[in-house]
């Protein structure tokens, strides 16, 4: 492909198995001989990153691309703001699904991606399938997420030993993400009969440590967490929606088969009962009865784990998604740009609503939780003013009921009534 300026379009570069996969293909575009520059919406831009610069929104929209690539929902508007001769959406999920019904702005703007005139580049066949059914007319090319053969190398650490101790289950996600699962995956553990420990994944170093987890690890280096995945008995994942999930696979090259929810991305990998299991959502007690059959059968768990093995054999490395990242674009750049249509205004209108209610909605949030909190504190206030005064009036009622029984007063009252009586 001839020398191009491409540009992906961030919110923000904050540690996620999302923005490494970014960065990783812009690494293999840039390596590739292209002028390859992160373009961040929010927060400060650093000036560099993995060697790939970075810029802030303002500064790119003085600049002129050959392509302009959204990454998430909320970028595709301001990707649409830069002088670019192309523009492409790169989907690592179906994003309306990260929000729950209520949120019903954020998931008008994260579906109207899909209305855009652009061209698609999805993690998934799963995904491309599905957008073919929904925009039948959009151009859309597969390009897998490449797993780093270095840092999880099958079978650098030999055939995996027999352990015949408690089931070690790997967690992984973000705890504050409801759809990741986090907090259904360690209670499912935590039912199981057979003796079980639980460690916890997180992208970045934890906060807090949930209940009935044996060690919290965060902000792991990909050799740490191959480690980590060597050291486990299976990965655990409950995620309502993953356009691929990477762990599952990462596991696969250390030969760590894992049970997981039909969340979408499994699909393209995972073969029920030869490299994992895949139980349904919402089904806890079943999520615990498979890992309980895990923990009694040793002999199943070492026939997945030598299926994942399998499967990651076959699966590119982070220089094949590059290049095929690149051949996507070459492809595209080779057709007519998709027409711009009539509704394009009206879609990127439907973002900048979807944005600017959310962020009100949220900000209204934030005000009444802080108006709540100070009522709480006043109430409180309040409450112990008011005890105290009760205090006071009880003890005043003590004093004077004291003072009223005692001999001088009473003898006092008979000396008044005395007086009265001859007046």
């Amino acid at each position: 492909m001839a020398h191009v300026r491409l540009c992906f379009v961030v919110q923000e570069l904050s540690p996620s198995g999302g923005v490494s996969v970014i960065v990783s293909h812009a690494r293999a575009l840039a390596a590739a001989g292209h002028e390859v520059e992160l373009v961040v919406t929010d927060g400060n831009a650093t000036s560099q990153v993995d060697g790939l610069t970075v810029r802030s929104l303002e500064e790119a929209r003085e600049r002129n691309y050959d392509w302009a690539i959204a990454t998430w929902w909320e970028t595709a508007g301001p990707a649409f703001g830069l002088r670019a001769r192309r523009r492409l959406a790169f989907l690592q999920s179906f994003e309306a699904l990260f929000y729950r019904p209520e949120e019903v702005f954020e998931r008008q703007g994260a579906a109207a991606v899909l209305g855009l005139p652009v061209d698609f580049v999805v993690v998934g066949d799963w995904m491309r399938e599905l957008l073919a059914e929904l925009v039948p007319e959009a151009r859309c090319v597969t390009v897998r997420n490449g797993v780093d053969k270095a840092a999880f190398a099958p079978g650098s650490r030999g055939p995996r030993e027999p352990h015949t101790g408690p089931l070690r289950v790997l967690v992984e996600g973000e705890p504050g993400l409801w759809f990741k699962g986090v907090g259904e995956a360690i209670e499912a553990v935590s039912a199981m009969s057979e003796p079980s420990e639980v460690t916890l994944v997180t992208p970045r170093d934890p906060t807090t440590e949930p209940a009935n987890v044996k060690r919290v690890l965060g902000g792991l280096t990909p050799e740490q967490l191959a480690q980590v995945y060597r050291e486990s008995d299976v990965l655990l994942k409950l995620s309502r929606v993953e356009g691929l999930g990477l762990p599952p696979l990462e596991g696969f090259h250390v030969g760590l088969p894992c049970v997981v929810t039909p969340f979408g991305g499994q699909l393209d990998y995972l073969r029920h009962g030869e490299n994992g299991l895949v139980v349904g959502f919402d089904d806890l007690p079943g999520t615990t009865r498979t890992l309980d059959l895990l923990a009694r059968d040793r002999a199943l768990l070492g026939r997945l784990a030598a299926g994942a093995e399998e499967t990651a054999r076959d699966w590119p490395d982070p220089d094949s998604a590059g290049r095929a990242f690149s051949e996507a674009i070459e492809r595209f750049d080779s057709l007519p740009a998709p027409e711009p249509g009539a509704g394009l205004e009206q879609l990127l209108g439907a973002f900048r609503l979807a944005q600017e209610s959310g962020r009100r909605l949220r900000g209204r949030l934030e005000w009444t939780e802080s108006a709540l909190e100070s009522a709480r504190r006043h109430v409180h206030e309040v409450s112990v003013a008011y005890e105290y005064a009760e205090e006071q009036r009880q003890a005043a009622y003590a004093e004077v009921g004291r003072i009223t029984s005692s001999l001088p007063y009473r003898a006092l009252k008979r000396v008044r009534g005395r007086v009265r009586r001859k007046s």
